[in-house]
């Protein structure tokens, strides 16, 4: 494939889902940054972003930034935040828990819209994937992509957390049944489509 020079990331492979990532070489390991503290389902994530956009390295993990999951280089480059969170939290009874939550750190949010202004030529996404969790093994829910600008209009208040490699930093947690509320996008839409993505809405 060439570069992309659209306005809009291509995507090769929208019906890549996350289940079938685990079945791949080096699934459900953690090798970037952070991995001391992430979990395999996490990388997992990211490795389903690359084989939704990468067949033969366009799409690149390992970046040297800790806010950066994934680039997708081009005329216009895309600078990706990877976030993945289960579709229901388990309870102690068998009835459904809250919604899962994805976590976005403050600072590396920050970090990310800054290549805005910084880099005229290159563009922050957010990738984000829900999965439910059967007999041990993660199904796909659903996954969008999302500018990161329309996400910082959504984020609305920050706490402070205690992370063990961090340390003390602001984050915000939503559930992604309120971010698809936020950003306009149904329930039954998320779970039926390949891929959300609102880099071209």
């Amino acid at each position: 494939m060439t570069e992309n020079c659209s306005p809009n990331p291509d995507l090769i492979n929208p019906e890549m889902k996350l289940e079938d990532i685990r079945y791949r070489v080096n699934a459900n390991t953690c090798d970037g940054h952070g991995r001391s503290t992430a979990s395999g389902r996490g990388y997992n994530a990211e490795r389903l972003f690359n084989a939704i956009f990468d067949e033969s390295g366009i799409a690149f993990r390992g970046t040297i930034d800790s806010h950066i999951d994934s680039y997708v280089p081009g005329e216009i480059a895309y600078d990706v935040e990877v976030k993945s969170c289960v579709a229901r939290y388990q309870s102690s009874t068998n009835e459904p828990g809250r919604y899962g939550q994805f976590r976005i750190w403050k600072h590396h949010h920050d970090q990310l819209i800054a290549e805005t202004s910084q880099y005229d030529s290159r563009t922050p996404i957010y990738f984000f994937v829900v999965y439910s969790v059967r007999l041990g093994i993660e199904k796909e829910v659903g996954k969008l992509l999302v500018p990161a600008e329309v996400v910082d209009d959504v984020l609305d208040s920050w706490s402070l957390e205690e992370h063990v490699t961090m340390g003390e930093e602001k984050t915000r947690q939503i559930s992604w049944h309120l971010l698809l509320k936020r950003l306009g996008v149904s329930t039954d839409r998320f779970k039926s489509e390949d891929i959300i993505n609102l880099t071209d809405e």
